[in-house]
């Protein structure tokens, strides 16, 4: 798992050339004007998600991991908490395999995530997005999912 603001970003392009590829999407593009969606940048291999929403409080959370891509998280407006945990560490209660994405059990780690910051989660990164600081606020965000072979 990282965190880092986005002008650090090219300290991660030697992860990955896909990961280097989304991290420079997000430099290289107006993000507050892209409208939610789906944006495909190398077919299913990197693609982008605009999310807007409310962040909801912690119990309302759930933790989740991905099979086989890498998110990397960035904070377009707003900021949020987001859970880590190592998927070790937790207990594994659904499977959906055909959607890249299980849901999970246990306790982990907040960090908050301000505006202008990313994360990277790989597949052992659990994690639980969209929490709250302290009330609920409108926030809007990049998610790069990235398949990392």
């Amino acid at each position: 798992m990282i965190i880092d603001k986005l002008s650090n970003a090219e300290l991660y392009y030697g992860l990955h050339p896909r990961i280097k590829k989304g991290l420079q999407f997000l430099i290289d593009n107006d993000l507050n004007s892209l409208t939610p969606g789906k944006y495909e940048i190398e077919e299913d291999n990197i693609f982008v998600l605009i999310q807007e929403y409310e962040t909801i409080h912690t119990e309302q959370g759930r933790w989740e991991a991905h099979y086989k891509y890498t998110d990397i998280q960035f904070m377009i407006s707003g900021k949020e908490y987001m859970g880590y945990a190592n998927v070790d560490g937790l207990k594994v209660v659904e499977k959906h395999k055909e959607k890249d994405i299980m849901f999970l059990d246990g306790n982990g780690d907040l960090l908050m995530v301000n505006q202008g910051s990313f994360t990277i989660f790989s597949p052992e990164d659990a994690h639980m997005p969209t929490l709250c600081v302290q009330e609920p606020q409108q926030v809007k965000k990049a998610v790069v999912k990235v398949f990392c072979d």
